[in-house]
């Protein structure tokens, strides 16, 4: 999710306000994935200072932000980073803690950021998106990038909220598509912020429904 400065203070404001009871309910029953259910390949993560556990495919690495600052600017990567590197520096714009995952076999990256626990219902999820597209018709005057809607989604049962964006990002110079898959999760008492950018369109549910809060 691509946010400026002073969407990032919108956020955290309706984090502040929207703020209510804690719950337990495992991602999967609010998913509803229907498909058969197979083994899930991939590592498992820890955040440590947060206490919450996620599964990734196995060649996504935990990078420190000085680590992924040297990816993103190293001088054949300047070019292909734009997205990224404006997600990077709004996620520690938040308050909270940062965590990064980078792909360095297909350019992927992953970002976590954890929020004060706050309850959102259907018409905060409608801001929410209003919010990135926003920000992503400030990016596309910049930045030669157009931005696409694949799905918004929004669904919520006692005690645990998701709400789902996915966009496709065309770049015209240099000529490139990429993928922004968003989410906000509210799940037993907390609360994180999921961007992941990505060359390709995928199917991140299954990963998300292994995460552990």
């Amino acid at each position: 999710m691509i946010l400026k400065k002073s969407i990032v203070q919108t956020i955290t404001l309706l984090a502040i306000i929207l703020n209510s009871c804690k719950g337990d309910v495992k991602l999967n029953s609010i998913l509803n994935n229907e498909k058969e259910k197979t083994t899930l390949i991939g590592s498992k993560h820890i955040l440590e200072e947060d206490g919450i556990q996620l599964q990734l495919p196995e060649d996504f690495k935990r990078l420190s932000i000085a680590e992924y600052y040297e990816v993103l600017n190293q001088k054949s990567n300047r070019t292909k980073f734009i997205i990224e590197r404006e997600e990077l520096k709004n996620v520690r714009s938040l308050n909270g803690n940062s965590y990064v995952f980078f792909n360095s076999k297909n350019n992927s990256s992953y970002y976590i950021k954890t929020l004060p626990y706050s309850e959102i219902k259907k018409e905060d999820a409608q801001k929410l998106l209003g919010i990135i597209r926003q920000n992503q018709n400030e990016v596309s005057k910049n930045s030669k990038v157009t931005f696409e809607r694949i799905t918004a989604k929004f669904k919520s049962i006692t005690g645990a909220q998701i709400f789902k964006a996915v966009f496709k990002a065309e770049f015209t110079r240099p000529k490139n598509i990429k993928y922004q898959h968003s989410y906000f999760i509210n799940s037993n008492g907390k609360s994180v912020l999921l961007t992941l950018i990505t060359p390709k369109e995928l199917s991140f549910d299954k990963y998300i429904e292994k995460m552990i809060f």
